[in-house]
């Protein structure tokens, strides 16, 4: 199975690193890190994570406040969000509607 990352999850990807490289060095590689390990999880079990909407499903972090936002059609992942827990909630809803 593969995935995909929509330009704004891109976004939120990079600008979360840049934020947690500034507050510590090497923490924003530590974060891509758990990234690529909450998207491994996603990939081996698309289906094991909570559903939020229809489509979509969320995904935690284990040692930051994010959550991966992704959708899973046949044999690929679409990513739409890499969103902080710690904003308003309702980026994530608004965020299922617009993806």
């Amino acid at each position: 199975m593969r995935y995909r990352l929509l330009s704004v999850a891109r976004s939120e990807l990079a600008e979360a690193a840049k934020y947690y490289e500034a507050q510590s060095r090497g923490l924003g590689f530590e974060f891509m890190d758990e990234f690529d390990a909450v998207v491994e999880r996603i990939v081996r079990l698309p289906e094991g994570w909570k559903r939020v909407g229809t489509r979509h499903r969320r995904c935690l972090f284990r040692r930051f406040p994010y959550a991966v936002l992704y959708s899973a059609r046949g044999s690929e992942i679409t990513v739409s969000g890499v969103i902080s827990l710690r904003r308003d909630p309702e980026i994530i809803t608004r965020r299922i509607r617009n993806t």
